[in-house]
């Protein structure tokens, strides 16, 4: 029982620490000791969403258009989560981009489209 303790706790810290540190502004990425999540774009109209957290840690991944929530997925047994929204079919505005822990919004950030990433801003 020990020895299957052990190697999911190690399995745990890997998965965990395999989470992308680099090539991302600061602007789009919230750390703390059990959550990493980076907000980006990569294209004219395509937004990244990349999460490392503890597996059965439940997490909400939200998106709104003026308060109104246009998707809303609940995550709980995924370790990494790597999810792409292509806003081309969207129209012209502003989206927030929102990750939801113990019912309280850690990350917050607002995408608009036609923006460059250098133009993106962190609410929160």
């Amino acid at each position: 029982m020990k020895t299957l303790v052990i190697v999911l706790t190690l399995l745990t810290s890997l998965t965990y620490a395999q989470f992308p540190q680099s090539g991302i502004a600061d602007s789009c990425c919230y750390i703390s000791d059990d959550l990493r999540v980076a907000i980006f774009m990569d294209q004219e109209s395509l937004v990244n969403v990349n999460i490392a957290k503890y597996p059965g840690e439940l997490i909400k991944v939200r998106v709104k258009e003026n308060n109104k929530i246009l998707y809303n997925k609940r995550i709980k047994s995924q370790a990494i989560v790597k999810q792409k929204f292509d806003l081309q079919q969207f129209p012209d505005g502003e989206y927030v981009f929102e990750v939801v822990k113990d019912r309280e919004v850690v990350f917050t950030q607002k995408i608009k489209l036609g923006e460059s990433v250098e133009n993106l801003a962190q609410l929160k």
